[in-house]
C-alpha cells in the first residue's frame, strides 16, 4: 500500500513554515503499521508541474492525499486531483486541510474523491486500512470524518472522528 501526501502552494512565494498537518498524518500512518509512504512538499520545492505529474506517475501511490490549508490553494488542487485521477484512474483521492470546507464544490468539480473533516489523523488511517481492499468511495462512508458524494450525488457527512489525546499527537 503505497500513501503519498503532497502539499499545495499556498501563496506566490514558498512558506518557510513545516507542514505540520501532513507530518502528523504521515507519523500516525507510521505508528500504526504503513511505511510505504512519501511526504511530497511541492509548496516548499516548487517543482514545475510538470515535473509533479512525472513525479506522481511514477510513484503511482494506491492512496493521494492533498493537504489544503487554504483557499488560494482551490485552482492548484483541482487541476492536479483531475490530472491525476486522469493518470492513475485506481487511486484514492482524499483532500485534507481547511480547504474540506468546501467538500460541496471539491467533490463535484475536481478528482477529488472524499475530503476529510477536522483532524484527519484517525479518519485518514482508517481511510487508508479500508484502502487495502476497497477503492469506491462509497465504500468509505461508515468511516468517520469524511465527507463524499453518494450515488445520487448528494453530499454525505459522516460526522467527526474522536480528537486524538494531544500526547497522541505529533
Amino acid at each position: 500500500m503505497k500513501v503519498m501526501l503532497a502539499t499545495t502552494p499556498i501563496r506566490p512565494v514558498p512558506t518557510a513554515f513545516p507542514p505540520f498537518g501532513s507530518l502528523t498524518l504521515m507519523k500516525y500512518l507510521r505508528k500504526n503499521g504503513f511505511n510505504d509512504l512519501e511526504f511530497y512538499n511541492i509548496d516548499g520545492n516548487r517543482p514545475s508541474y510538470e515535473e509533479v505529474l512525472d513525479h506522481i506517475r511514477a510513484a503511482k501511490p494506491d492512496v493521494f492525499g492533498i493537504s489544503a490549508v487554504v483557499s488560494t490553494a482551490y485552482e492548484y488542487s483541482k487541476r492536479l486531483s483531475l490530472d491525476v485521477k486522469r493518470m492513475l484512474p485506481d487511486t484514492l483521492i482524499v483532500l485534507g486541510g481547511n480547504m474540506g470546507a468546501s467538500a460541496n464544490v471539491l467533490l463535484r468539480r475536481t478528482g477529488v474523491d472524499m475530503c476529510v473533516l477536522g483532524e484527519g489523523e484517525q479518519t485518514f488511517l482508517n481511510v487508508v486500512q479500508r484502502a487495502q481492499s476497497e477503492r469506491s468511495p462509497l465504500a468509505f462512508r461508515d468511516i468517520k470524518g469524511l465527507t463524499l458524494l453518494d450515488k445520487h450525488d448528494t453530499l454525505i457527512n459522516t460526522g467527526y472522528e474522536v480528537t486524538l489525546p494531544g500526547e497522541q499527537l505529533y
